[in-house]
């Protein structure tokens, strides 16, 4: 056998580690697209993440996105079922049905109290007198 040599030539091209921690650490990540470069950049550490990882990274998050898309829509349809003009009749709901139906309303004019069903007839709001 041929005697080996006492220097061995390394041939190493590329090396793989995998004790390394990754770059961005972030929680709940927040991406920037620069489109010119091809990058992608966390907005909260300012770490470039390789655009895969990002993509990933969404999708595994989609519950998140879902979760604010449905708050949003809340958001809306409160908004939507908000009524000004009901406020004053919702306060008077919320006092008569509460402790057990023992609150009544009191007539402004007299002082006297009665009770809501007493309240047979209505008037068209144009035709209230503005008071002095």
């Amino acid at each position: 056998m041929e005697k080996l040599p006492d220097r061995i030539k390394r041939i190493d091209v590329m090396r793989i580690e995998y004790g390394k921690r990754k770059l961005c650490e972030c929680h709940n990540p927040h991406y920037e697209i620069d489109y010119r470069n091809r990058l992608v950049t966390c907005e909260d550490c300012g770490a470039v993440i390789e655009p895969f990882e990002a993509l990933y990274e969404i999708a595994k998050h989609y519950e998140r996105l879902e979760n604010q898309v449905q708050s949003l829509l809340e958001q809306r349809q409160e908004i939507a079922n908000y009524k000004p003009h009901m406020v004053v009749i919702k306060d008077l709901e919320k006092m008569y049905r509460g402790d057990n139906y023992s609150m009544v309303p009191v007539c402004p004019k007299c002082g006297e109290a009665f009770d809501l069903k007493e309240l047979v007839s209505w008037k068209n709001r144009k035709f209230l007198k503005p008071e002095n």
